[in-house]
């Protein structure tokens, strides 16, 4: 391909970039035609320079229907965190929809590799959500003697209040591993996504401020929502 016509196609992903900036989240964005005719140049030009902006997370496509405005990124620095604090620093409204709840007793294996039970402990499975759009599917693990009774309060709220305000556990540090993954069959339905979508599981174990383990975690999140955000010191 010519130099000229790379150049050209970022020049129009910056312009249009510029006046997706102006628009409403799932606004139509004109097809390739009218876009083509406007900026006078080529189809396939167009196409690629919406193929620039879809890579960045700033359309999506629906086929049949044409372009739209994409929701906008969630930008996850790399800081404890829990998903109700991130949600509401990006303007944001959290929710959650729990999916099961239950105690796996010491004699059942969990299915979950990363996850060994060796006593018994906690299963939470939760759907979270932002401004009612699923983002992130989580599984978390939390030893009997670390809470017991968890299961007899309302697990939509953020766990790391509930075990900081009843339990006198606060998650002072975590360790995470970061894995992009395809998403399955069942993640998809769960997540109201495509099958083959692509995701990040994040593994975190959450630690106290004697370094005692408190909890163990599994999250996917949608691959085309999230940025993560890293400070780096030597």
């Amino acid at each position: 391909m010519a130099k000229e016509e790379v150049r050209k196609q970022f020049r129009l992903a910056d312009l249009l970039r510029t006046e997706i900036s102006e628009l409403a989240t799932h606004d139509l964005i004109p097809g390739e035609r009218a876009l083509a005719e406007r900026f006078g140049t080529s189809r396939v030009t167009i196409r690629q320079a919406l193929a620039l902006l879809q890579d960045d997370g700033l359309i999506y496509t629906v086929h049949g229907a044409g372009s739209f405005v994409a929701p906008p990124r969630v930008v996850k620095q790399m800081k404890l965190l829990s998903f109700t604090q991130e949600m509401k620093q990006k303007g944001l409204k959290p929710s959650t929809k729990l999916i099961s709840a239950q105690l796996i007793e010491d004699d059942e294996k969990a299915v979950d590799e990363f996850i060994v039970v060796s006593e018994p402990a906690y299963r939470i499975e939760r759907l979270r959500l932002g401004n009612l759009e699923p983002l992130s599917l989580e599984i978390t693990y939390i030893n009997q003697t670390i809470a017991p009774n968890l299961l007899d309060h309302d697990l939509t709220k953020s766990l790391y209040h509930i075990l900081e305000s009843k339990y006198g556990q606060e998650v002072f540090s975590a360790d995470e591993h970061l894995t992009p993954i395809i998403v399955d069959k069942e993640i998809a339905k769960i997540m109201n996504i495509p099958v083959g979508s692509a995701a990040i599981r994040i593994q975190r174990t959450g630690y106290n401020v004697r370094g005692e383990e408190i909890e163990r975690s599994i999250s996917i999140r949608q691959g085309n929502r999230w940025d993560f955000k890293y400070s780096i010191r030597i």
